[in-house]
């Protein structure tokens, strides 16, 4: 056991079965960290080998535990060989999950670094052994008790620097490899910028092959490295001299890890799971297995993911992290994620495992875009290769009213994707040149689902500015501003943000209590902006006031044709809120699924009260034997359009009704027919059509349409060929 190792202070009950127990990996020993409160004795260890699986690794047989890549440990006090077991979920949530990532030139011995840390080589290709270079991303496990660390080693050939950035879109902490003998390279100032644009915090400077030289080299390493962090966010890194063949400085270099590890702040609880897809392959017997770093949520045993872009649904089968099995992992760690019901020809790096019906990918995403100093300018509508998380796509970049970006500055931009790819709002980017490949900038993603702009709209540059700067509150409205329909649900917005729901719901209630949006109440809210409902409620009076213009006899408009010629393929939610706000606001009247200014009462004119009083009269003195429309029309000196109208209106007054396509009749005289029956029959009576005719002198062509409305006021019913009388 090294001899600075030591119980980490903090409480955390880890590998605890014994005060005796150590853990065993390769030649290095970690002791048993000390508990919060002791562990009952008679209940045993917190995980041991089934006593199946020890009996075959005893016989010499392999192992049936069907763990992908299982690392052996060796528990003292216990004498048994066995898989990695299980951590305790409640002792897995309080460990501190982090991912490291390598960076720096080729050759400066990022990978022996990795295999002297962990014992893990990282190099896992049968070509990158015979050539000596890591081509492809690398992974490997870091113990440390109470900070477990997934380490992304990356290749330093400018030729990958593509693979490169597939690892490093999720680390944490970064260690700048730099070789004693040969400095600050190329491949290293590259990889720096890289993880600067991509917003990394924190990092530390590791010089190499220090067996190499002599200390005074190793000091003049240390200052050049300390002059090119100056300003950037490895100003004041530790920076430790190691030995990768030797040893020497290793476990300073842990230790320093540690420490960092512990002051980076923990990753948020309140997103959606993403897991970015590094690797893809198959296991025998398992199917397609995914690893990626696991950048926000959680991701459960036999839960349903959905791969984007694609949209294929897939069941999580199996998880492990770092070869060990577990059922579920969280932000923060290196996730191996067995799906089932998807094959391999279907996935590929760059691909993002998330929840299902959530995400949809984009080809256009609003970006704040920055230069570096040693860039060439960029011209507007160049294209570029564009990287974010694991995924690399071509784009066009639009900027804004220039032609130009010069090296070293910063502007909005919009980047018009050849592939779709799913990001969100907040992610950090990568754009490389596309010929010569090498990086010249990078950014923030701003808008990952904004509508095409055009490159002289000045109000585009001030809402990019406010959602690169502005509070979350400030930010909403402008999302809802640039969706077409000025409206968003509550998933349309969370396609752009990735929050929980009951995250993004607390923080929405807050944006609407201070009157930057209206939350209209739907089975999925609608977010609407005050503004719009302002002009949805001026255009319903203005409609309605046109109706009444071109309507004077009818009450209002119906509720249905309103909602059509205003407010199309808006959801029905928001004509609702706008009918409702107008009701209480007395400016609107609702009354039979008609709609109508408030106090708006029809009025006839002089010429159409004398008309209306003359059809009365005709229906009335008619009796029983009302003439059709056709007859009415005829009957009066007057404009047949206008006793038609007059005619309407008096059906919707109530004063005629008709009761079949040709007959209508007085509602007085179909009292008076009521009360005529009601005279001549006591409930429950019979009557048949002959009887009803010679009752009111009617013919056949009278008698049946009446008799069948009697039945539909259900002042008869029909036995047969006879009425009963209800």
């Amino acid at each position: 056991m090294p001899r600075n190792a030591r119980p980490y202070t903090r409480s955390i009950a880890l590998w605890a079965i014994s005060k005796s127990t150590v853990v065993t990996r390769g030649s290095q020993a970690f002791p048993a960290a000390p508990l919060s409160r002791p562990l009952s004795t008679d209940r045993g260890p917190h995980w041991q080998c089934r006593h199946a699986h020890r009996r075959r690794l005893e016989k010499g047989l392999p192992s049936r535990s069907g763990r992908l890549g299982a690392t052996v440990v060796k528990l003292s006090g216990l004498g048994a060989d066995g898989p990695l077991p299980r951590i305790p979920r409640r002792i897995e949530r309080i460990m501190r999950h982090i991912v490291i990532g390598t960076a720096g030139h080729i050759d400066h011995g990022k990978s022996a670094l990795v295999k002297a840390l962990t014992g893990t080589d990282p190099d896992r290709l049968k070509e990158e052994k015979l050539r000596g270079i890591t081509i492809d991303l690398g992974f490997a496990h870091l113990d440390l008790g109470a900070v477990q660390a997934g380490i992304v080693d990356v290749p330093g050939h400018e030729r990958f620097v593509k693979n490169m950035l597939a690892g490093v879109g999720g680390i944490d902490l970064v260690l700048l490899v730099v070789a004693a003998d040969e400095s600050i390279m190329p491949q290293t100032r590259e990889h720096f910028e890289i993880c600067r644009l991509l917003g990394i915090e924190r990092g530390i400077a590791v010089i190499t092959k220090a067996d190499l030289v002599e200390p005074e080299l190793i000091e003049l390493v240390r200052e050049e490295i300390a002059a090119a962090a100056s300003g950037s966010f490895m100003e004041g890194a530790p920076i430790i001299p190691v030995s990768s063949l030797t040893g020497v400085g290793v476990e300073e270099l842990k230790t320093a890890i540690r420490d960092v590890s512990l002051r980076i702040p923990p990753r948020p609880a309140d997103r959606l799971l993403r897991l970015p897809i590094d690797r893809a392959f198959t296991v025998r017997g398992f199917g397609t297995v995914v690893t990626g770093t696991l950048t926000s949520g959680e991701v459960r045993k036999d839960e349903e993911v959905q791969l984007i872009p694609g949209g294929l649904t897939a069941r999580v089968r199996g998880i492990q992290i770092h070869g060990r099995a577990t059922d579920h992992a969280i932000a923060g760690q290196r996730t191996a994620v067995n799906l089932q019901g998807v094959d391999l020809s279907h996935v590929e790096r760059g691909h993002v495992v998330t929840v299902p019906d959530q995400f949809q990918a984009t080809q256009l995403v609003d970006v704040r875009l920055s230069m570096l100093p040693a860039a060439q300018p960029l011209r507007n509508l160049i294209k570029v290769r564009f990287h974010q998380g694991t995924s690399e796509v071509l784009a066009r970049v639009s900027l804004l009213g220039r032609d130009s970006l010069g090296k070293g500055e910063t502007d909005y931009a919009q980047m018009r994707l050849d592939a779709p790819l799913f990001c969100l709002h907040g992610d950090a980017f990568i754009i490389r040149q596309f010929s010569p490949t090498v990086t010249i900038g990078g950014g923030r993603i701003l808008h990952p689902g904004p509508a095409k702009h055009k490159a002289t709209d000045r109000q585009v540059r001030a809402d990019l500015e406010t959602l690169d700067k502005g509070s979350f509150a400030e930010k909403i409205p402008v999302f809802l501003k640039a969706h077409s329909r000025r409206m968003l649900d509550l998933r349309e917005l969370n396609t752009l943000l990735g929050l929980t729901n009951s995250v993004i719901r607390a923080q929405l209630q807050e944006v609407a209590k201070s009157g930057a949006i209206i939350i209209v109440t739907a089975p999925v809210p609608i977010l609407i902006l005050p503004g719009t409902i302002v002009n949805l409620e001026r255009e319903t009076l203005a409609l309605v006031s046109r109706f009444h213009s071109d309507n004077p006899l009818l009450k209002g408009i119906s509720r249905e044709e309103l909602r059509k010629r205003l407010f199309g393929d808006l959801p029905m939610e928001v004509f609702r809120s706008c009918l409702d706000g107008l009701v209480q606001a007395k400016k609107i009247w609702l009354q039979d699924e008609m709609a109508s200014l408030h106090g708006r009462e029809v009025q006839l004119s002089e010429v159409e009260l004398q008309l209306r009083d003359r059809i009365e009269s005709v229906f009335r003195e008619s009796g029983y034997q009302p003439p059709s429309i056709s007859e009415l029309a005829a009957s009066h000196q007057a404009d047949a359009a206008l006793v038609r109208k007059i005619y309407f209106w008096m059906l919707r007054e109530r004063i005629l009704v008709k009761i079949s396509e040709d007959l209508t009749y007085h509602r007085e005289v179909l009292e008076e027919i009521k009360h005529k029956i009601h005279a001549s029959y006591s409930p429950g009576s019979r009557f048949g059509v002959a009887e009803f005719k010679q009752l009111f002198d009617l013919t056949r062509k009278h008698a049946i349409p009446l008799l069948e409305f009697l039945d539909r006021e259900r002042f008869t019913r029909r036995q047969g060929n006879d009425r009963v009388l209800l």
